[in-house]
């Protein structure tokens, strides 16, 4: 049985980790800035992976950790590399014997500044000392109601106009990624994951409509910037790594009902 430790654990994709490393009979506790929930039968620790505290007793005795910490806005991106260093750091001087990380497909090919400062978090796990895996996935399923849900309110739905995507279920990122934290003969490199099935925007934003039942027209809005061209390009796609088996349709089921 592994100790594992799971970074930002109270987070979209986390918690199912935490999920899954708990059905396969494994032991987890979870990082986090603020502290665990009360009651919770799950031991969480409280760290800051970017003054390093609290991240000794986190790591002490753990055997794999799975990062899953994310940094969307300008004043949270300093945990992407700053976090990273220090969580690996002090992860190699507690003698974990892995670090696997979530990442972005294509990350690498992108100019926008959030997939640039992702792109530098997989540097530090590529350069560190103890052994480390990167797991690049496809826009989670959540991604489309993300968009579409705060302008629906105003009547108008928008799609990204000649934009498909590869959503994928977080169950099945956590699978990845705990396949990569307990596998026995896993090389030091990434794995590409994607959904099980391409579909444009539109399609999507359509299917999410009709299974909330929110009113409104779906509307085909252009994406400016390197974003809309690297979606336009199908850089966010990966149709001949088809992991998840969860499809979008599957997951608005069970998300609504």
């Amino acid at each position: 049985m592994a100790q594992a430790l799971v970074a930002g654990g109270t987070g979209t994709a986390g918690r199912q980790v935490v999920k899954e490393f708990l059905a396969r009979g494994h032991s987890v506790r979870v990082l986090t800035r603020h502290g665990g929930a009360p009651g919770s039968e799950i031991a969480h620790f409280h760290g800051d992976l970017v003054t390093g505290d609290g991240l000794d007793e986190a790591l002490d005795g753990v055997d794999v950790v799975v990062d899953t910490t994310d940094g969307k806005t300008k004043g949270t991106r300093a945990v992407l590399e700053k976090g990273a260093e220090n969580l690996l750091a002090t992860a190699d001087g507690a003698g974990v014997g892995r670090a696997v990380l979530l990442s972005i497909v294509n990350v690498d090919q992108a100019e926008f500044a959030y997939y640039q400062a992702k792109r530098t978090q997989e540097r530090v796990y590529e350069s560190a000392a103890m052994e480390t895996a990167i797991v690049r996935a496809t826009q989670f399923h959540d991604f489309i109601p993300m968009i579409a849900k705060p302008a629906s309110r105003a009547g108008l739905i928008p799609a990204f106009s000649k934009t498909s995507f590869q959503t994928i279920d977080t169950r099945d990122v956590a699978t990845a990624l705990v396949d990569a934290a307990l596998a026995t003969d896993a090389p030091k490199g990434t794995t590409t994951i994607g959904g099980p099935e391409v579909r444009t925007a539109r399609d999507l934003t359509t299917a999410w409509k009709k299974a909330t039942g929110t009113h409104g027209f779906v509307v085909n809005v252009p994406l400016p910037g390197a974003l809309g061209q690297f979606l336009r390009n199908g850089s966010n796609l990966v149709p001949d790594n088809r992991f998840g088996t969860i499809t979008f349709d599957r997951w608005l089921a069970e998300s609504i009902h």
